[in-house]
């Protein structure tokens, strides 16, 4: 399956995602997408999963 959207986060982004993930006070549709933007980041830290893995892993 293609991307169809390229993501790409800035470390601040990152930093962002990451704490509302581990913190768990935001709600659970906020901390999937966090989740789903996180191995989806195709930044020089990022994993960049393809969309498939993706669905699979949430």
């Amino acid at each position: 399956m293609a991307k169809l959207y390229v993501v790409s986060l800035s470390d601040a982004e990152r930093l962002l995602l990451q704490r509302t993930i581990t913190k768990g006070k935001a709600p659970a549709r906020t901390i999937t997408r966090a989740r789903i933007l996180l191995k989806a980041d195709a930044g020089r830290e990022g994993p960049e999963w393809t969309d498939t893995k993706i669905a699979e892993a949430v």
